[in-house]
């Protein structure tokens, strides 16, 4: 199958900076007329509209249209004019198959039982995580699938600290408006746990799911060696994703690593050609290493013999890291330019603008592991361009702004409040979020309100101190990821931590604010609440009319419960 490429831009680490610095390879693209990138201009603002709405467009959000949680997963579910649409494959709304759902939510309760508690799962890595791999390997073998059988796919490894997810969403986008068939695997998910599975672009259906499942527990359970023989939550998952990239013969399949990226599960397949890695913070420093050179280190352990390594990386004793690694593998390695350089041309004046942070920052990374990856599997369309002749075209265009990656940087307009969900926890993806936020909310008078919540034991104060710089928040909620009093909905029961320690870190995150806030001289809108309902019930007490700016932020897992909150509050109203 014939496909166009799409211009590239990078910079080879391993030529001086002096030296000119040429493509790896580019996307090709045809000549287009200004008018053309204009009209592809105007969809983009048109669908930014869409995903951001005004306050005038927000009230067409209420009453029976679509849920909150469908308006997070698929922007554009309901259009300007009120119709449904469902153009990204992302409906989430529950169908009228009951049996089907039941016998999903029913596969899901099991898959929580691999999940363990915090303590667990500390102790468990920092003794068996040399082992992840060939442990791994073990199960999918045990499952049925011999990983000679996986490495027939093609594969794309993206490892980082941030930006990871949504590099692999803008690149997955990439090439399927490129004709490819694409797979997707991801973590943590914000609502679904069929969100972690995608096939091109789709979440993976919830009776294919159900079904992989049960293939893969049913041969695990039934060769168990002793009681505790079965594979953990997260590398269950990731033996289920290989097969069912296997099952729907997938042209890509692109792999977000879980945690580091040497010892992690995603990490055994050994054909991978194409290597991301996004911007590096400390991270998981009990796992990872103290520093960020030894972050950096676990982090090109992703890096394969003979692959292309591009990165944004910026820290010299990080990329000096990498470049060894890259080095010792006989792998080629390629510093990424910033995304804007591909919107010099006149003909793309404004939309740079326009574009969201996601796309801002990871846009150009994306760009080079897709184009790399069309490079080496449709030969002989190699070329090598200068960094002058790096060129922009509708098609690119449109499978950037196409992407969508739910939570991060996401404002959505929703009965009376504007909702800014990002999920960022550690300070790097917290800075970027803050800033959006404060660029968001710079000229608008409502009232500014902050729900958050940090799973980990530490690391919250640097965290408080940027958001507490960021904004003078009207009202501040530190909430567990609880909805209500009783349990959450089984794809967002977390057993790692119980209601009891989720409910004393929230009041020990507050304590830390209220301290701040002395040491600020500031006054204190700081309190802790038992439940996402709570929170939620409270701020429009106090604020009972009007539009809110509301910052959801802190975990991924934050999202997902404070989504399903608003949807049951608004369910009881109507």
């Amino acid at each position: 199958m014939a496909a166009r490429l799409m211009g590239r831009l990078v910079r080879p680490v391993r030529k001086s900076r002096s030296s000119a610095p040429v493509a790896a390879s580019n996307f090709l693209s045809t000549s287009s007329t200004v008018d053309t990138l204009s009209a592809v201009s105007t969809r983009c603002m048109d669908r930014l509209r869409l995903v951001a709405p005004t306050e005038q467009q927000a009230v067409q959000f209420s009453g029976s249209g679509p849920s909150l949680a469908e308006l997070v997963f698929n922007p554009l579910s309901k259009s300007i004019n009120g119709n449904h649409s469902t153009s990204n494959g992302n409906n989430i709304r529950n169908n009228n198959n009951q049996a089907e759902n039941e016998a999903f939510e029913e596969a899901i309760k099991r898959l929580n039982s691999l999940q363990s508690n915090d303590a667990a799962i500390r102790n468990s890595i920092k003794s068996d995580r040399v082992n992840t791999k060939e442990d791994t390997v073990k199960y999918l073998e045990r499952s049925g699938l011999p990983l000679e059988t996986v490495e027939r796919l093609s594969f794309i490894h993206v490892a980082g600290t941030k930006g990871k997810g949504s590099t692999c969403a803008l690149t997955e986008s990439l090439l399927r408006h490129q004709g490819v068939r694409t797979g997707f695997f991801s973590s943590p998910h914000i609502m679904f746990t069929n969100e972690r599975i995608r096939i091109d672009g789709q979440l993976l259906a919830k009776d294919k799911f159900t079904e992989q499942f049960w293939k893969v527990y049913n041969r695990l359970w039934d060769k168990r060696e002793h009681d505790g023989d079965m594979p953990a939550y997260f590398k269950f998952l990731t033996i289920m994703a290989f097969h069912v990239f296997v099952a729907e013969k997938v042209d890509v399949a692109i792999l977000e690593v879980g945690i580091g990226g040497e010892h992690d599960c995603t990490n055994i397949v050994r054909n991978v050609r194409t290597v991301g890695i996004t911007s590096l913070g400390l991270e998981h420093t009990e796992l990872l290493g103290s520093t960020l050179p030894e972050i950096a280190w676990q982090k090109a352990g992703v890096i394969k013999p003979g692959s292309h390594v591009f990165t944004h990386v910026s820290q010299p004793e990080c990329l000096q890291v990498i470049r060894q690694r890259t080095k010792d593998h006989g792998a080629t390695l390629y510093e990424v330019s910033p995304t804007e350089d591909y919107f010099r041309s006149d003909a793309y004046a404004g939309v740079w603008d326009i574009l969201s942070d996601v796309i801002r920052l990871n846009g150009s990374l994306a760009i080079q592991l897709a184009g790399d990856w069309l490079s080496q599997a449709r030969e002989p369309l190699r070329q090598e361009h200068a960094v002058n002749e790096v060129r922009m075209d509708p098609q690119l265009l449109h499978g950037l702004i196409s992407a969508h990656w739910p939570g991060r940087c996401q404002l959505v307009a929703w009965q009376g409040m504007r909702l800014h969900l990002d999920g960022a926890h550690t300070l790097e993806s917290m800075a970027v979020c803050t800033d959006w936020f404060e660029k968001s909310v710079r000229d608008s008078v409502n009232p500014k309100i902050l729900i958050f919540n940090r799973t980990g034991e530490s690391g919250f104060g640097e965290l408080l101190e940027l958001l507490n710089r960021s904004c003078a928040f009207d009202m501040v909620c530190f909430v567990p990821n609880l909805i209500t009093s009783t349990p959450n909905a089984p794809s967002q029961v977390t057993v790692r931590f119980s209601a009891e320690i989720q409910l004393k870190r929230a009041r020990v995150i507050a304590k830390a604010w209220s301290d701040l806030c002395a040491k600020e001289q500031q006054r204190d809108e700081g309190q802790a609440y038992d439940t996402l309902m709570d929170a939620f019930t409270d701020v429009r007490r106090r604020f009972p009319g009007g539009q809110l700016e509301v910052l959801v932020t802190g975990s991924i897992h934050l999202l997902g419960a404070a989504i399903s909150a608003l949807d049951l509050i608004h369910e009881s109203q109507n």
